[in-house]
């Protein structure tokens, strides 16, 4: 059996070059921080949308199935039953679906937002520690040989 190239050492060696590489970069930590917490709100943005699509696709197959047990037994006896409760329930469907876009867009439009406001914030908060990192090392008037 041959050795792995991704031993402990060279994940050791790889996180020390993270680490020098955000040290070098002042504004590397504050987009990771944004990046992430960005990632975090999506996640549970998603996670509610997909929660409401799936409770909407369980009404869909349950009144589906109420729908089918109906014309089964009033269909062959009352044909305009039948199309009236077929026609109920897709109108019912119809409004389940224009549920999933309008949920749909909302989520677009906020994970559109997190991803705005991410952006900006981590650009402010890189630029404070540009700044930091500037004053620093910045020299007085009074180091200054003559």
């Amino acid at each position: 059996m041959t050795a792995s190239k991704s031993s402990p050492s060279s994940f050791t060696d790889m996180v020390r070059q993270s680490q020098m590489m955000f040290a070098m970069v002042p504004t590397g930590a504050p987009q990771a921080e944004h990046f992430w917490d960005m990632q975090d709100k999506m996640l549970s943005d998603s996670e509610v949308f997909a929660k409401h699509w799936f409770e909407r696709r369980h009404t869909a197959t349950r009144t589906a199935l109420e729908t089918a047990k109906d014309i089964a037994e009033t269909g062959p006896s009352n044909p305009a039953a039948a199309v009236k409760a077929i026609t109920d329930w897709q109108a019912h469907s119809m409004g389940r679906i224009a549920e999933d876009f309008r949920e749909w867009s909302n989520l677009c439009a906020r994970c559109a937002a997190h991803m705005g406001r991410a952006e900006l914030e981590a650009g402010e908060d890189g630029l404070k520690q540009v700044a930091k990192s500037a004053g620093s090392t910045k020299r007085r008037k009074d180091d200054i040989p003559v």
